[in-house]
């Protein structure tokens, strides 16, 4: 914190915050504290999933085989799908979306600058092909963008409900939209509408994350109908095709101590193959671990990815622990 790249680092159990650091003042532009805003970068993928939990429990959504049958989306592979394959990353997409995750084919833009009626069009006549896992950004604003159709004018009581009434966030939280698509020869008849512009990657602070994380730690330990549902895309996750803890610079990338992804979590990691923690990860390791077990929580922020997560991470998760 003094010298390296993590901005904030929380280390929470049994309802205390037992260690609350952040880079030390002056060594930026801008100071750390209570209300800088951060991305949530992939970690808001795993908020999106808690999202759908709630949808469903609200009613708007069945439940997580829920046929998808979205009239914009209907020419594309996605209508027809069952919804948990879209959150397992295993929706046979991978011949749509770029290597780097988020061009969809057709186009040399970020997906985030064209609406979803506009990625809808690019997909226009697209079909299944294969079945292996493919973790991508696109497909997660698909289901961000797919929570609001299902859910219409209720959605922002929807979303005020989970972070205000739930979460209890203390500061605003916001995130990136999509852009409306500038018309070529006409609009889409979906333009601007608000089901083609929501997205996972929030702006959060460094506390919210941690309300976030203890919100979901709370359902799952009181078996709401919300933890059920993360339980039961626990136990449904799939064996994760980037395992690989002891290959080069395996400790500083966490998805590579991941067995198992579902859901939009990753499970199973190296050395606590029994227990049931929930971990989130996002670019530069914006990331939440959350042991559900023992009722303990790291949060971190980071600017790069290039410290030991075995030693500030998954160690003090597994025994309890501070690193010296």
């Amino acid at each position: 914190l003094s010298e390296g790249y993590i901005l904030s680092y929380l280390f929470y159990e049994n309802g205390v915050i037992k260690y609350n650091g952040k880079a030390k003042d002056g060594r930026f532009n801008k100071n750390i504290n209570d209300e800088t805003l951060f991305f949530t970068h992939s970690t808001g993928k795993s908020i999106t999933s808690y999202i759908v939990g709630h949808a469903i429990c609200e009613g708007y959504i069945s439940s997580i085989d829920e046929i998808i049958d979205w009239p914009m989306m209907s020419n594309t592979l996605y209508q027809g799908q069952r919804l948990r394959d879209l959150l397992n990353m295993s929706a046979s997409d991978r011949h749509t979306v770029n290597k780097r995750s988020q061009r969809v084919m057709g186009s040399n833009k970020h997906h985030r600058d064209m609406g979803l009626d506009k990625i809808a069009a690019l997909l226009d006549g697209t079909k299944k092909m294969g079945d292996a896992v493919f973790y991508n950004n696109v497909l997660t604003d698909i289901i961000a963008n797919y929570v609001v159709f299902k859910s219409g004018d209720k959605y922002n009581e929807l979303m005020r409900s989970i972070f205000q009434d739930k979460v209890k966030i203390k500061y605003r939280i916001s995130y990136e939209k999509h852009r409306r698509t500038p018309a070529i020869l006409k609009f889409s008849k979906y333009w601007g509408k608000p089901e083609t512009q929501a997205s996972y990657s929030f702006h959060m602070t460094r506390t919210d994350f941690l309300r976030v994380a203890v919100a979901m730690m709370k359902d799952y330990q009181n078996q709401t109908c919300v933890g059920k549902y993360l339980k039961k895309i626990q136990e449904q996750a799939l064996s994760w095709y980037k395992y690989g803890p002891y290959k080069k610079n395996g400790r500083i990338y966490f998805s590579r101590s991941s067995k198992k992804y579902g859901g939009q979590f990753y499970f199973d990691f190296n050395g606590m193959s029994n227990r049931n923690v929930f971990g989130t990860n996002g670019y530069n390791n914006q990331n939440m671990l959350i042991d559900m077990d023992n009722s303990r929580i790291i949060v971190t922020n980071s600017a790069a990815t290039g410290w030991d997560l075995n030693v500030l991470m998954f160690n003090p998760i597994r025994d309890g622990v501070l690193p010296k």
